[in-house]
């Protein structure tokens, strides 16, 4: 149940007594073994949002890429800007603070928009364009190997998360790198618009939750090959959602 992501390293992880690790770049069976299987991985973040009559054609080349490239692409969405706002007339509230905080960061050009594990500076990329930009880091190797376990009390509605990494070789950042630890929610059936259509069963899927570690994650001091950084965390689901859809996604950057 897990899966492993790198915008230097990525993986996800559901849970109903379940762990996810980020950063696009290794092969979920792989484990703590490099291994020749252990691949980058992708981290997608899309900018949407329920107002957004364009943002299911996003919805849709995600899930191409997906069916494409597997689980060698981690797909998160994130509401946010004036089309996910209920103040605007959406009518759920998907915001938060980590997704208001990355589009002031980070300002969104026009939706969809996404993210390409970060590259160019976290430059934002057309649905059009996420293959292309895909496709400049898709066979690049591995510099860590990740690892979450995470144990979930379903009473409590609680989630520890442990995350392991293992430098595969010395990180060229040195010690700038952060972990990012995120919650996501998938399949939440709610309104839409789809062109002027509003849909109001939707399947919204790869749903931002929550931060786990803050908007910008949590520092990373230890970067030389062989050596192993162990983070622990946190976090209690809220009762609106649904925990057997919901994962742990984790990555470096």
């Amino acid at each position: 149940m897990k899966k492993l992501i790198f915008p230097f390293i990525a993986l996800t992880f559901a849970f109903v007594s379940c762990d996810k690790i980020d950063n696009p770049i290794q092969d979920p069976n792989a484990g703590n073994d490099p291994g020749p299987e252990l691949k980058r991985r992708i981290v997608i973040e899309e900018f949407t949002g329920q107002l957004c009559q364009a943002c299911p054609t996003g919805a849709i080349e995600i899930q191409r890429l997906v069916d494409v490239y597997g689980d060698q692409v981690i797909p998160i969405s994130i509401h946010a800007g004036a089309f996910a706002e209920p103040g605007n007339g959406a009518p759920d509230d998907f915001t938060t603070t980590a997704g208001d905080d990355l589009l002031t960061a980070f300002p969104v050009p026009a939706y969809p928009s996404g993210i390409i594990s970060r590259i160019n500076n976290a430059s934002h990329y057309g649905a059009n364009q996420w293959e292309a930009e895909l496709l400049t880091i898709k066979d690049d190797s591995p510099i860590a190997d990740m690892l979450i376990t995470t144990t979930y009390n379903s009473s409590t509605r609680d989630v520890a998360i442990q995350v392991d990494t293992e430098w595969l070789g010395d990180g060229g950042g040195g010690s700038n790198y952060k972990l990012q630890v995120y919650i996501i929610e998938d399949h939440i059936i709610a309104y839409q618009l789809d062109g002027p259509n509003p849909v109001p069963n939707y399947d919204h899927r790869h749903v931002l939750r929550g931060a786990v570690n803050t908007s910008w994650g949590t520092a990373v001091t230890v970067t030389t090959m062989g050596t192993i950084d162990t983070q622990n965390f946190n976090f209690t689901i809220d009762p609106t959602w649904n925990e057997v859809n919901c994962e742990v996604v984790a990555f470096l950057y």
